[in-house]
């Protein structure tokens, strides 16, 4: 999936474990992540491809893609969650962007095409879903500019590392084609 400039979306390939271990360090991305550890580590980063081709085989398709640059390679990820399996009317996305690159509306560009590939190749799916952490205004900032509504303030909403973590919900809808 190419997106402007120099960046695309792709599968996460083996190759790509430096950059992982480059960029899953900084400490901003672990402060606004629930689930990636720190330090990042040579056996997160092999656990995290492993995962990436177990998911591939299990629903035959990406769930989680790489952001990649032609320069840099991949510099960050964005993936849905399937809660409700794969034809659901309803998912979840998530995403991170190396420090390189943040601000310069990569992010923006990312979930916007991310969610019409979504809607495009998930017939029953009319809303997508995304939290952000109330310490992360950047990441509410790009999903209104890709077309999300703030629905709501969820108080104490996710634990990491033994403390209760406010988040933002939004989320951004199609019109249903038909109704299931």
């Amino acid at each position: 999936m190419k997106l402007a400039n120099d960046i695309r979306l792709s599968p996460f390939e083996r190759s790509d474990k430096p950059n992982l271990l480059l960029y899953m360090n900084d400490p901003v991305l672990y402060a606004n992540t629930l689930r990636v550890p720190h330090p990042y580590t040579g056996s997160d980063a092999d656990n995290w491809l492993d995962l990436m081709e177990k998911e591939y085989d299990h629903y035959g398709k990406t769930i989680n893609w790489a952001i990649r640059s032609a320069e840099h390679g991949v510099i960050g990820g964005i993936g849905a969650f399937l809660n409700g399996g794969p034809d659901s009317h309803k998912d979840e996305i998530g995403y991170w962007l190396a420090e390189p690159f943040r601000g310069q509306g990569v992010m923006t560009a990312v979930v916007q095409n991310f969610c019409k590939y979504l809607y495009d190749s998930r017939p029953a799916l009319v809303r997508i879903e995304a939290g952000a952490f109330e310490h992360n205004p950047a990441s509410v900032r790009v999903l209104e500019k890709a077309g999300f509504e703030k629905e709501g303030f969820a108080k104490k909403f996710h634990i990491k590392n033994g403390t209760y973590l406010d988040s933002i919900r939004m989320a951004g809808f199609r019109q249903p084609q038909h109704l299931l």
